[in-house]
């Protein structure tokens, strides 16, 4: 499975508002120098641990910042 079909599985498969995870997931495509049409489940993958690592960052930026103020 590879493409737009791989994405329209992991889009509905979060069980989230379909329109806002598509927002997110095409622009993490784009933000990659990826289409739709040409990502791989390899793409996927290193997409999703990047964004999974940003957003460990921001959530411990946001607890340090909380804790110090």
């Amino acid at each position: 499975m590879e493409g737009l079909a791989l994405l329209k599985f992991l889009i509905e498969s979060t069980g989230l508002p379909t329109e806002s995870v598509e927002r997110e997931i095409n622009g993490l495509v784009a933000k990659h120098g990826l289409t739709n049409t040409e990502v791989t489940l390899e793409d996927v993958r290193n997409i999703l641990t990047s964004y999974l690592q940003d957003t460990l960052v921001e959530a411990k930026t946001a607890q340090n910042s909380e804790a110090a103020g």
